[in-house]
């Protein structure tokens, strides 16, 4: 089982991200020709395993294939987007402890009682 979607089109990111409300969603948008950032996979799937009971949602994206995401084709550096009822916020580059803060405070988790599960 895959912890990521794969959105590939315009209808999918239309349906999994601006018409599910509710969920926390958390886009890796990368080129075609890098594919998903891997620095940040395995911290990902750790979260995912651990809050997976919590309405949140990992993507990938390649941004020359969705339009929402046409501003960050050719960057070199992974965007990483994130999506609530909405609104966006996003983080460029592979800023770990700025992306976990991100996720856990989308999640309305504690780091801190987290890290002591």
């Amino acid at each position: 089982m895959s912890f990521q979607t794969a959105l590939t089109d315009d209808a999918s990111w239309k349906l999994e991200i601006m018409e599910t409300p509710g969920m926390f969603q958390i886009i890796d948008v990368h080129q075609s020709w890098t594919g998903p950032c891997k620095a940040i996979q395995s911290t990902f799937k750790k979260i995912f395993f651990e809050h997976g009971d919590k309405p949140i949602k990992f993507f990938t994206a390649d941004a020359s294939k969705i339009d929402a995401a046409k501003d960050y084709v050719g960057s070199c550096e992974p965007v990483f987007l994130f999506y609530k009822d909405g609104k966006k916020k996003e983080v460029r580059g592979v800023d770990a402890p700025t992306i976990v803060k991100m996720i856990y405070d989308g999640l309305g988790v504690d780091p801190n009682a987290a890290a002591a599960e």
